[in-house]
């Protein structure tokens, strides 16, 4: 890929960034899976390339903000988990669900993910959580990162059953996380993803912290 132009890793700002955003992540699912989501992480990322087409996007939530939308599928919050398997302990504030994934293409995806760990780690997360197909666990094993598997995403741990997922829980889910650092040193040693981007842009939920104490 030519790095010469950089990639370009964009907030949704207004409601027809979302909209455009949401329609994109739904025609992957629908194309993908036949499904219909029912919701959506609170702040989506869009991808767009140095033709400035976009290209993938993604959801995501701090883990400190609220319950995650993948802790359903656990027995036990996410920290307390991957705290067990680390067998080190992890702390809340530091995780991000990361989800809504969608991309034109591998490649896209695989652009997608690079940019989301440094831009994570640029704000100081030390760990993403996300729920991962067999094609997205696939993508991490092309990227030699090796995220640890906390447990299945059954579909019969939905908190909304009868919401029309497709055929996306025949594609055997797990519930999954990473050790941003890891991934970072990795993508730095192993990679030319990270040269894509030039500049990142700051986390819109510190901006809208400041506008509600304004």
């Amino acid at each position: 890929m030519d790095s010469a132009i950089p990639w370009q890793l964009t907030w949704s700002s207004s409601r027809t960034d979302e909209a455009q955003l949401r329609q994109f992540i739904q025609l992957a699912y629908h194309r993908e899976f036949g499904a219909q989501i029912p919701s959506f992480l609170p702040w989506l990322l869009g991808i767009y390339d140095k033709q400035g087409q976009l290209c993938a996007a993604c959801g995501v939530q701090p883990a400190q903000d609220s319950v995650l939308f993948l802790e359903q599928y656990l027995d036990e919050p996410v920290e307390t988990r991957l705290s067990t398997l680390s067998a080190q302990p992890i702390s809340r504030n530091g995780i991000i669900e990361i989800g809504n994934f969608a991309a034109s293409n591998g490649a896209a995806a695989r652009v997608m993910f690079a940019g989301v760990c440094l831009l994570l780690s640029a704000w100081g997360f030390s760990h993403i959580a996300f729920t991962g197909t067999h094609k997205i666990r696939n993508i991490f094993s092309r990227l030699r990162m090796q995220p640890v598997a906390l447990g299945q995403a059954l579909a019969s741990r939905l908190t909304q059953p009868d919401t029309n997922w497709g055929s996306y829980y025949q594609n055997k889910p797990m519930v999954m996380a990473g050790e941003l650092a890891h991934g970072m040193d990795v993508l730095r040693h192993q990679s030319m993803l990270l040269t894509l981007f030039r500049e990142l842009p700051p986390a819109p939920w510190f901006d809208e912290k400041e506008r509600n104490h304004a």
